[in-house]
């Protein structure tokens, strides 16, 4: 199917790029457009207006005390292979690496990747287990908003119209916390069925869990973060009956529905495999006993 026809403006700066968006209920954003143009091609999504925002300065990634910020244009390749990225953020790099495919991962942008808030995506989950809160432009000025309260629900984000998402800011995991993302796809390069994203920060002694996040994906229209699984795991060692009492709760929790693709039992059960192996990951990861 092709395209309906549409105007295309490139923007100058985010302002503009907000007035324009403001001004029509049918125009849409496109960076990476890894998302939008299949949709255009299927006559999912019929934009009046494409607003180009590939020229503004919005990528990068900057430390900031116990924040990090990341640019929306930040590329997913640049997540995945920048050795100074890497370091800062390893859930992201590792999270990243797993997206799509190569032609995917060099256009594809985190902030495209938060705005379509598709339900498996691999960086909301990233950002919720990080925590922190997205930079909005819009008619009225810049506003912040958590990223659990902007991450709403199925390809729904709490951004207004004519608002434009500018980068992210992510609380980053006290020193000698481990990280992990796992995921579970039909085939390599598919939209994954089930992922999980854990941080897991150690006592003291490094034997036992202070704090933990954990998000899943597959169970849900949204990534979930699992409340009970971090409490679970806080004054614990990851062991294999915490693994089991943590895969009842997501086999609990779990909302996911059959699809034209995989059931939904089959879906709970990649997520319950998924979180209790990032879970063991992260916990080695961060006594260092694994890379």
């Amino acid at each position: 199917m092709l395209p309906r026809p549409f105007d295309f403006v490139r923007a100058g700066s985010a302002g503009e790029a907000s007035a324009i968006l403001a001004e029509s209920d049918g125009a849409k954003v496109i960076a990476g457009g890894q998302s939008l143009v299949p949709m255009m091609s299927l006559g999912l999504v019929t934009p009046t207006c494409l607003v180009d925002i590939t020229g503004l300065e919005l990528d990068g990634v900057e430390v900031l005390g116990g924040l990090v910020r990341i640019g929306a244009l930040t590329r997913h390749r640049e997540l995945e292979r920048s050795a100074e990225l890497r370091s800062v953020l390893p859930l992201a790099a590792e999270a990243a690496a797993v997206i799509g495919n190569p032609r995917v991962r060099n256009r594809g942008t985190f902030g495209g990747s938060l705005s379509h808030a598709d339900p498996t995506a691999e960086l909301c989950a990233v950002a919720l287990a990080h925590g922190g809160r997205v930079s909005l432009e819009g008619p009225e000025g810049e506003r912040s908003v958590e990223i659990e309260d902007f991450l709403i629900g199925y390809f729904e984000t709490a951004a207004r119209q004519g608002e434009l998402l500018t980068g992210a800011e992510l609380a980053l995991p006290s020193p000698g916390s481990g990280t992990a993302f796992v995921e579970i796809a039909e085939r390599d390069g598919d939209f994954a069925t089930a992922g999980a994203a854990v941080i897991l920060t150690l006592d003291e002694g490094r034997e036992r869990c202070a704090a933990a996040r954990v998000v899943v994906i597959g169970i849900d229209g949204l990534p979930v973060r699992l409340a009970e699984v971090e409490e679970l795991c806080v004054g614990e060692a990851v062991t294999d009956s915490l693994l089991d009492a943590a895969a009842a709760i997501v086999e609990r929790v779990a909302m996911a529905e059959d699809d034209a693709f995989v059931s939904a039992r089959h879906r709970v059960r990649c997520a319950r495999a998924c979180t209790g192996r990032a879970l063991r990951i992260a916990f080695e990861r961060a006594r260092g006993e694994r890379q």
